[in-house]
């Protein structure tokens, strides 16, 4: 998938067209015709662009997210939770993999 294509997805994805996006950052509305003609965003546009709609810029390049960033999103996230939150996510966790432990033993036996 190309670059504007995940940069589409992602517009849509958070109801925001290109043109809204381009105006905040302060770039030409025509700015996104120009790179489906095949014309390559800088790399100060792409990290301006990615900050904007909160994902990488490896995101915005390959669609897929590192291992470490997507450990540092949920690690985020588990901050926010309190102790007693916590322990409730840790338990469904362990239902999960109990469950899916269960349904590999079935299939290889």
């Amino acid at each position: 998938m190309r670059h504007i294509e995940i940069i589409e997805k992602l517009l849509k994805k958070n109801n925001l067209t290109a043109k809204k996006m381009l105006l905040d950052l302060g770039y030409s509305d025509s700015l996104i015709s120009t790179w489906k003609k095949g014309s390559e965003p800088s790399a100060i546009k792409l990290k301006r662009i990615a900050d904007y709609l909160n994902v990488t810029v490896d995101y915005i390049l390959t669609g897929e997210e590192r291992k470490e960033e997507k450990l540092n999103k949920i690690l985020e996230k588990w901050e926010k939770l309190d102790n007693d939150e916590r322990a409730v996510i840790e338990n469904q966790i362990d239902t999960i993999i109990a469950i899916k432990e269960r349904k590999q033993g079935k299939l290889s036996s």
